[in-house]
């Protein structure tokens, strides 16, 4: 009895797509494309995106080559959309000042091949929270932009892999 419940569930999970996000050659991105270029709207937010999106892709082998934009037909190319950074309070002491933040960076990733759009990736989100002390923020407003700061060029790092990820899952 055992045996054929651990051959159901073998069967269920391979039988369903279950596989490792962002593990493997991506499934999305067809046979025959050799070279990729990466694009953004333009919006400062966008550009930053670009650049961690660029540095993550080169440190994948398995995905195509990083080139300007051709007419070859084996050449896709990936448009960052819809890109945004959140920063709001999110938790409040007594007297109503703020003790928590939450950043968000959040954008959409589309593929195009010949300028008809063949994939999109739908909204990746990367976020996490500053916590301090109210009395500390209020009086050092700095420290808490010198953190927002950090974080945001984590999480812009952070999304560009989970972008990737879901890139090369297929989800």
């Amino acid at each position: 009895m055992r045996l054929l419940l651990t051959l159901t569930l073998v069967v269920l999970l391979t039988s369903c797509g279950y596989h490792l996000v962002g593990q493997g050659k991506s499934n999305v991105i067809p046979e025959q494309v050799v070279s990729a270029s990466l694009t953004s709207q333009g919006a400062a937010q966008d550009k930053a995106l670009l650049a961690e999106l660029r540095q993550a892709w080169i440190q994948r082998k398995s995905l195509p080559v990083l080139q300007d934009k051709t007419q070859n037909t084996q050449h896709v190319s990936l448009r960052i959309e819809s890109a945004s950074e959140v920063f709001t309070p999110v938790a409040f002491n007594a007297s109503g000042l703020a003790i928590q933040y939450r950043l968000s960076v959040s954008a959409s990733l589309k593929m195009y091949q010949n300028n008809a759009l063949i994939w999109q990736s739908g909204l990746v989100v990367s976020s996490a929270d500053i916590f301090g002390d109210a009395a500390a923020l209020t009086n050092n407003p700095a420290s808490i932009e010198a953190e927002r700061e950090t974080l945001l060029e984590q999480l812009r790092k952070q999304w560009a892999q989970d972008a990737l990820a879901r890139l090369q899952s297929g989800f």
